[in-house]
């Protein structure tokens, strides 16, 4: 008999069943079919309905379950069957098997990722019990691309069926075998079975369902749904369950059962009341609000998602502190696990949250397969940085971290890739960079980076070099690579430090992880064989493989809070939920069935009658109904909540839901997390601790923790300490008694004092590369143009590659020991160079103003002595170098350019100079002024500052341009920057105007012959910026910054206890 339990959520379905199989009294056997996810709670609720006598009659089983159990009788337990990386290898199998004959698939089939979507497509056949002679005779009908789709499809459909046939089972015909099996052994016979948490069921399962209506003695299904009677066209939200029993009916017609329909009415008793009414009229038609309170459902917005699960951890202890409630009794639904998953896995631990979260995790993230896909992709692609890197951070290779931050440092600033990691011979690059002098610590430094290098690479080498290009070959090397590198070893140490620091789950899950690596391979040479295969597709492939499995756990515990996605949680019902996410880019959240199938080739499949997975306007209606279900979940407390802007920052607007909760319940309590102070984050210690400055009450009460209390005396400690400075005796430690300053470290003190301190005071430095990069490629300019200008105005080609032979034979050592592109690069720069040097020969030939000094040196070791001041016992002393000088005497005074080469984009902007950046060269200029008499014996006036463009200049143009054109916009991206004195004599002097007029000045010459720009300065607009300089060189602070940060920092291993005397 088949007997239909209809109710809506909250009727009493579920406890009916359970009180039917009690009262049976172990008359007849009584089994219980739930969804996987919810065997565990049935069978909970089961032993708390029956009691312990139940289990002798009474079981909960799932639907593999009972496979499980039907196969123990009929036989075919433990017969091979392919695991999930099995699936994937046989796929390659039938696809290379069939390749030459597909039209559509012919070239997607050679990617190993393509295997994943045939996957996909096959367990959506499989599950809808559609056989390749179905989509070949589909295809041979529909004729075009479609046709050519399907017929593809059935071929490899077949394939990968025969091979199955011969190789092992496939797991998703687990159910077919299961319908088999019934049928021969009447395993049903005589007993009692109940359906539950169900909406629908795939046609294998339907199947399923057949043998048990013709063999048990009776078959009841409990469905979620008011009524039999589809009223709604199909779109509501009992439309599924409706059409469920529909079928569930023509079932048991077809094989003359009697049929039974049960609908139960009235509202769950337990259920209070603005929950009960939340459930009868949230997709009612026209619902009437609600009056009065509804202090059971409360909404929250929150500025993030982490503040918003913040918000739910600190309610969720709330409610466990004051009101008596257990973390069993409450549930978190998130409608978006990928987004908010990981946020719960960082906060709840944060609040002492016991949660168990329902999902499966990326085992290719894991330490253990990481360092397998790394190694495969390190030894086949080359040694990529990316990859090798991948490889030693996993911990687990043999080398100590600090070796594998050595070797990335060493690696960054070489470039180092392929043949340089393998080389036979010792690595000879300064671990500095180019042109440095070899200390002793720079040559040990070496030896142990080389030594370094050689022990990582060389199991990979053997990796790399194994002989046996087959796939079974390629799995046995790696293999023997995971012991080369005595990885089961090291895993044995990892779990036991794991268990001794509590992390039996961890330990746990490394275990899992081997044995998933150790099944992959065997997999591998047990399905390849002699495939021919080298490691670049192994090393794919094997990938593709391990990501077809995963990990699972189960919680610790008992009284802990379930948290998973919407849909794993319905007919979960709880207390308290928690809805979390529930914004309107994720309810409603339909996406697209995964596989090649698409929703035309759904539609085309049907017309023959084939019934298919849902199509996306099915899955939206459907997602109806999920949002049902989680709303009708919860008997006490329903809070929703949503962030106003996602984690980049993006706008997000609340979904549906909350405008129906808000019409529903005009009353309704809703909080904003900006109308909160964030005193909800003080519901645990740790999130306490970091605001307890804010909150004098919290301080006090972590004081009375002894875990807690040495860190708020830490923090009390720093709040007493002042910002901003720093004790004599730190700053000599730091800087010296004569703080050295330069140009360009002012404009670092003035757009940074952190900058300037972790650069300057603590030394920090950044990774850069060793290639002829910006720093290097100006060096390398300034040489050039000082040497040939320093010899003469009007050089040729010869002086320049005389003086670029030079530089290369000086700085660099030669190239011989440079790549072949690092040469041909080098060689590339050589027209850049010319360009510069002509440019500037021209501009000297066309201006009176003449190259007087190169290198002008201000300090120590210079032709002038540094600017300084003392403040507080402390010197700072500003010096540095002008690239160059250029004169014009008159009338017995000598007017001064200061000129500055500048291969990068930076540019003179007078509004930095007022903000005090940028006064690199105003200082120069103004530091002549005053000192220049005693170097060049005159009278020094100052003439200007500029900026010359070091660089080649490249402008867009077409084939129509002019040279003349071209030659205008050359003079335009090369023109000078700066400030020169508004002087028409000094003016003519700079620059005689040509044919073109100013080519060189930042100026311009009308017809009228006024010149006139930006750059045009008086004498006492010069002498104002001369006195604005020395200001803000009087501001210069000579004591170093100290910056105490927020309790994150403070709390972190890397800060030691000071006391303020010494600070």
């Amino acid at each position: 008999m088949l007997k239909l339990l209809l109710g809506r959520s909250g009727t009493g379905k579920s406890a009916a069943l359970l009180r039917a199989m009690a009262g049976a009294d172990g008359t007849r056997p009584q089994i219980l079919i739930v969804p996987e996810q919810h065997s565990h709670d049935a069978e909970r609720a089961l032993c708390a309905a029956g009691g312990s006598r139940i289990s002798l009659y009474a079981e909960v089983l799932s639907f593999t379950r009972l496979a499980s159990r039907v196969f123990t009788v009929s036989g075919g337990l433990a017969a091979p069957a392919l695991d999930a990386g099995g699936r994937v290898l046989l796929m390659r199998a039938a696809l290379q098997a069939v390749g030459e004959q597909l039209r559509v698939y012919g070239r997607p089939s050679q990617k190993p990722a393509f295997l994943s979507g045939l996957i996909a497509t096959v367990d959506e056949l499989k599950s809808c019990r559609i056989t390749p002679g179905h989509l070949w005779t589909a295809g041979e009908e529909a004729e075009g691309p479609e046709g050519d789709k399907l017929r593809d499809l059935s071929l490899i459909f077949g394939a990968y069926e025969a091979l199955t046939a011969r190789q092992g089972a496939d797991p998703r015909d687990r159910l077919t075998r299961l319908s088999a099996a019934l049928a021969e052994t009447c395993w049903a016979a005589g007993r009692d079975f109940y359906l539950d948490g169900f909406t629908d069921f795939t046609p294998q399962e339907r199947e399923v369902i057949r043998r048990l209506l013709e063999q048990a003695h009776s078959v009841t299904v409990a469905l979620t749904c008011d009524c039999l009677e589809e009223d709604e066209r199909g779109t509501g939200i009992f439309s599924p369950a409706r059409r469920t029993a529909a079928r569930l009916l023509e079932l048991a017609r077809e094989a003359g059962i009697p049929r039974e329909i049960e609908v139960r009415a009235g509202a769950d008793a337990g259920r209070r009341e603005a929950l009960a009414y939340l459930e009868q009229n949230l997709f009612a038609s026209r619902p009437a609000p609600m009056e009065g309170e509804a202090g059971e459902i409360a909404l929250f917005t929150a500025h993030t998602p982490y503040s918003e699960v913040e918000y739910a951890a600190a309610e969720i202890l709330r409610l466990v502190r004051e009101e008596g409630y257990r973390f069993r009794d409450i549930a978190v639904a998130l409608a978006d696990p990928e987004g908010y998953g990981d946020l719960i896995e960082t906060v709840f631990p944060r609040y002492g949250v016991p949660a168990f979260l329902s999902r499966m995790t990326d085992v290719l993230q894991k330490p253990v397969l990481t360092l397998i896909t790394a190694a495969l992709d390190t030894a086949a692609g080359g040694y990529r940085y990316d990859d090798l890197f991948r490889y030693l951070k996993t911990g687990l290779t043999g080398l100590e971290a600090e070796e594998v931050d050595l070797l990335e440092n060493y690696a960054l600033k070489w470039d180092l890739k392929g043949s340089r990691w393998t080389q036979k011979g010792d690595w000879t690059m300064h671990p500095r960079g180019y042109g440095l002098p070899w200390l002793p610590a720079d040559e040990a430094l070496l030896r142990r980076l080389d030594a370094a290098r050689r022990r990582a690479v060389a199991p990979l080498e053997k990796l790399r070099k194994t002989p046996a290009h087959t796939g079974r070959g390629q799995a046995e090397a790696l293999y023997q690579f995971l012991e080369d590198i005595a990885l089961p070893e090291r895993l044995e140490r990892r779990a036991e430090a794991l268990r001794e620091r509590g992390e039996s789950a961890l330990a746990e899950e490394d275990g899992q992880l081997w044995d998933i690596l150790c099944g992959g391979l065997e997999q591998c040479a047990a399905i390849l064989e002699d495939t021919p295969m080298d490691l670049e597709e192994f090393a794919s492939l094997f990938s593709l493989v391990l990501s077809q499995y995963d990990v699972g756990s189960i919680p610790v515990s008992l009284d802990r809070a379930g948290v998973g996605d919407m849909q794993r949680l319905a007919h979960r019902h709880c207390k308290v939920l928690f809805l979390l996410g529930a914004d309107d880019a994720c309810i409603p959240g339909a996406a697209p069935s995964p596989g090649l199938l698409n929703d035309d080739d759904r539609t085309l499949l049907a017309s023959y009658g084939l019934e298919t997975a849902p199509r996306l306007t099915d899955k939206l209606y459907r997602e109806m109904t999920i949002v049902y279900e989680t709303c009708a979940l919860p008997s006490e407390r329903f809070y929703v909540s949503w962030a106003a802007a996602g984690p980049q920052g993006e706008e997000r607007r609340p979904s549906f839901l909350i405008r129906k909760l808000r019409s529903l319940f005009p009353c309704l309590h809703a909080v904003q997390e900006a109308a909160l102070d964030g005193s909800f984050r003080l519901a645990a210690p740790r999130p306490a601790l970091e605001l307890c400055g804010a909150f004098p009450a919290a301080e006090a009460a972590l004081k009375t923790l002894p875990e807690y209390a040495p860190l708020v005396e830490r923090l009390e400690r720093c709040a007493t300490l002042e910002r901003g400075s720093l004790a004599r005796p730190t700053v000599e430690a730091l800087y010296g008694r004569r703080v050295p300053m330069s140009a360009s470290r002012m404009d670092k003190y003035k757009s940074c004092h952190f900058s300037y301190f972790m650069q300057y005071g603590l030394r920090a430095e950044a990774r850069k590369s060793a290639g002829f990069q910006a720093p290097e490629y100006g060096t390398f300019v300034h040489y050039v143009l000082e040497h040939v200008f320093r010899e003469t105005a009007a050089p040729g080609r010869e002086l320049v590659k005389r003086v670029v032979d030079q530089y290369v034979r000086e700085e660099l050592g030669g190239l011989e020991g440079e790549s072949p592109r690092f040469r041909y690069l080098f060689q590339r720069l050589m027209k850049s160079v010319w360009a510069v040097v002509d440019n500037v020969a021209q501009e000297l030939a066309a201006s009176a103003f003449k190259p007087i000094s190169f290198e002008l040196g201000f300090g120590k070791k210079g032709e002038l002595p540094p600017v300084e001041f003392t403040a507080g016992g402390v010197t700072v002393s500003v010096s540095g170098f002008v690239d160059r000088v250029d004169g014009w005497e008159k009338d017995g005074r000598l007017y001064l350019r200061v000129v500055d080469y500048k291969t990068g984009r930076k540019s003179f902007d007078l509004t930095d100079v007022w903000n005090g950046l940028g006064l690199q060269m105003l200082l120069y200029l103004f530091t002549l002024e005053e000192e220049g008499r005693a170097l060049y014996g005159k009278e020094i006036v100052p003439a200007g500052v500029l900026y010359l463009p070091a660089r080649d200049a490249v402008v867009a143009g077409s084939r129509s341009m002019t040279e003349e054109e071209r030659r205008r916009r050359v003079d335009a991206a090369l023109r000078r920057k700066g400030l020169v004195l508004d002087d028409p004599e000094v003016l003519e002097a700079m620059e005689r105007p040509g044919g073109e007029g100013i080519r060189f000045l930042p100026l311009r010459l009308s017809k009228s012959g006024a010149v006139s720009g930006e750059a045009l300065v008086s004498a006492e607009r010069l002498g104002r910026l001369q006195r604005h300089t020395q200001r803000i060189l009087r501001e210069i602070d000579p004591k170093a910054f100290f910056i105490v940060c927020d309790a994150h920092e403070i709390l972190g291993e890397g800060f030691g206890d000071y006391q303020k005397e010494e600070i």
